[in-house]
């Protein structure tokens, strides 16, 4: 399994910068919400703070862990499991995420990112209106099917489906409030073929697509926004209202607060390395669009990279530090000869733009649509499947675009087909672009995991069985490190108990002589 970050190294929350500040300030913040605010500040944004002051605390809980050769022991302290300002969870989340998607929904064909980024005051409302937000999604989820299908209309396929996982960005790279989207979109259509589905990759957006792409998904926004009266109440009406706590704080997150250029202090982001971009850039009316990171048919570790990019946590805990006037200061991005640009912050205003980020309950940042829907008669067709091991050929339908389909011995574990004929009915046009792709047809006969990405899980021990990886597992599949090896003997560790009782963890630390910090390797 090729490593995809550092390797790993046992947390230690409380000994962090935000850890501190949340714990020394959480209460200003509170005070000052409760001065300053209409309201109270929603349950879910305290709710949020406190879960993350108890992550990793051993006070809390945790479990017992010892080694079944040499008895050795260990404690390992529960998480909050919060997606919102704790980065351990949100990493965690990261990455069980990308796992999921690659080995569970997202087939082995060339695959598109599109962000698209909206005006100031339609991302604030999108993120203080869940109604707002999902009608966005799936206006920009449609539009992208209308283009691919047109497409393929144009080159002779009836039918066709396109699949896409869009994931919502609540913040932008200067830890600031920017609701924007990060869409993977299966590059090409499916057609029904018989018993089964072929796949056609389609050519790179031109330019003049592009623009009336994002055209499209303007005129459907406003449309919808004025039959809501959404227009009329934010932006064309001139009447102070009061603002909730919520949008108080998210008003406060889009603004651009105080910015300035310092010595670098080479900090590193931790965050996933952004997809390198290139062209297929284009803007309406504050609408942004960018279509030009693309990963190629078999690359599942680059579609884990990239599902790892879009599923990344709000912000790097890198990047943060307390200057020497106790003010917090947040590195926005390098600007050469030793300097870099840092939002500088008073620790109240930090934890308040740390609160715009978190995402109400209810609020889904993965979505599906299309083929990839959960409800889509697709779905059980385009999803990839874990190959069998062992046992006789199975029978399956073969998919090809030439023939009717008909059944025919695959081996286990079966490899994908290609198909580098172009139909007679294709326009000239089209024709020329895909006759000059390797593999600008992908026969799907059935959909299973490639033997490429099933070595790379260690021939089936990393693979994502279920949508939640367990934590060991996911150790080894992002670190390559196995957590169940132990330090001192390199025997198996097995969990002993699981300790809640807030008198027996008293009990069991005071005799250990733990403390809240996490025991260090040996």
């Amino acid at each position: 399994m090729g490593r995809l970050v550092a390797t790993y190294l046992p947390r230690q929350p409380s000994e962090t910068v935000l850890h501190k500040l949340v714990e020394e300030h959480l209460d200003d913040f509170l005070q000052h919400a409760r001065e300053n605010y209409a309201g109270p500040l929603p349950k879910y944004v305290e709710r949020e703070f406190r879960a993350y002051l108890s992550c990793g605390d051993f006070s809390k809980g945790f479990a017992h862990v010892h080694c079944i050769d040499c008895d050795h022991e260990m404690l390992v302290a529960f998480s909050c499991k919060n997606r919102g300002i704790c980065p351990s969870c949100a990493g965690r989340r990261m990455a069980n995420t990308a796992a999921h998607l690659v080995d569970r929904v997202l087939p082995s064909v060339p695959v598109r990112q599109f962000v698209l980024s909206f005006p100031y005051e339609l991302s604030g409302l999108a993120a203080t209106r869940p109604d707002v937000l999902a009608s966005l999604c799936r206006i920009f989820a449609e539009a992208l099917s209308l283009h691919y299908r047109t497409w393929a209309k144009s080159a002779g396929y009836q039918g066709a489906q396109t699949g896409a996982v869009t994931f919502v960005h609540r913040f932008g790279s200067s830890l600031n409030l920017h609701t924007h989207f990060h869409v993977v979109v299966l590059d090409g259509v499916y057609v029904s073929r018989g018993d089964g589905v072929a796949f056609f990759a389609s050519p790179g957006p031109t330019r003049e697509a592009l623009e009336a792409l994002v055209k499209r998904v303007v005129l459907r926004t406003m449309k919808w926004l004025k039959r809501k009266r959404y227009v009329r109440e934010n932006i064309d009406s001139t009447e102070e209202r009061t603002l909730s706590p919520l949008e108080a704080l998210a008003t406060l997150a889009m603004q651009r607060g105080t910015l300035e250029t310092m010595r670098d202090t080479e900090q590193e982001d931790d965050n996933e390395t952004a997809p390198k971009k290139n062209g297929n850039v284009v803007s309406h009316l504050g609408f942004n669009l960018h279509a030009g990171v693309t990963i190629a048919a078999h690359d599942d570790l680059g579609r884990e990279r990239l599902c790892r990019y879009g599923a990344r946590p709000p912000f790097s805990l890198a990047r943060l530090r307390v200057l020497r006037d106790g003010n917090v200061s947040y590195l926005v991005k390098k600007v050469g000869r030793g300097r870099a640009k840092h939002r500088v912050m008073e620790p109240v205003e930090f934890l308040a733009r740390l609160s715009a980020l978190i995402p109400p309950p209810r609020f889904p940042l993965v979505r599906f649509a299309g083929v990839l829907a959960p409800r889509s008669k697709w779905r059980a067709l385009v999803v990839p499947r874990p190959p069998t091991t062992s046992g006789p050929s199975r029978r399956a339908p073969c998919v090809d675009a030439s023939r009717k389909s008909e059944p025919v011995a695959i081996p286990d574990p079966p490899s994908s087909l290609t198909l580098t004929t172009v139909p007679a009915s294709m326009p000239a046009v089209f024709a020329q672009t895909l006759a000059a792709q390797s593999d600008a047809v992908e026969i799907v006969a059935p959909n299973v995991l490639s033997v490429a990405h099933w070595n790379r899980l260690g021939e089936g021990q990393l693979y994502a069985a279920q949508p939640r990886v367990d934590w060991a597992t996911l150790l080894r599949r992002t670190f390559d490190f196995d957590v169940k090896k132990c330090a001192k003997c390199g025997g198996r560790l097995e969990v002993r108990a699981v300790v809640t009782a807030p008198e027996s963890t008293a009990k069991i630390l005071k005799s250990l002589a733990r403390t809240r910090a996490p025991p260090r390797a040996a």
